[in-house]
């Protein structure tokens, strides 16, 4: 099973990365983190993408990392087929405007099934 994982930056991934790995690893899953900025030098983009890598690690997550420019949805779609992954999973941001935008918008898009992870619900019980 693959995973791909949308991230908005490092703050979301610290939020995220330790539950999104404890999923991965319940699912036996391979992890594909993505991060789409304005352009692929991405200081906060590459810094999103070892936050996860750093949890992968430790939980003994196998994972890749992609970071891309473009539009947002798009992106997205794109690497999901292109990876042939099996569920997205995103971090709703409550009171971000732009972030609700992007969720409902790949939800209605995407040919892939899509976990939202709840503001604020960022731990997982082993």
């Amino acid at each position: 099973m693959k995973l791909l994982v949308p991230t908005a930056g490092p703050l979301p991934a610290e939020e995220k990365a330790d539950y999104v790995m404890n999923v991965a690893k319940m699912l036996e899953a391979e992890v594909i983190a993505l991060n789409i900025s304005d352009s692929k030098d991405s200081p906060e983009g590459q810094k999103a993408l070892d936050i996860y890598q750093q949890e992968a690690d430790k939980a003994g997550v196998k994972i890749s990392t992609q970071l891309k420019s473009g539009d947002v949805i798009s992106v997205i779609s794109e690497v999901a087929e292109s990876e042939n992954v099996d569920l997205i999973v995103m971090g709703a941001s409550e009171g971000r405007l732009v972030a609700k935008w992007i969720a409902v918008d790949i939800l209605e898009k995407s040919k892939v099934p899509i976990v939202i992870i709840p503001q604020g619900f960022t731990h997982m019980v082993d």
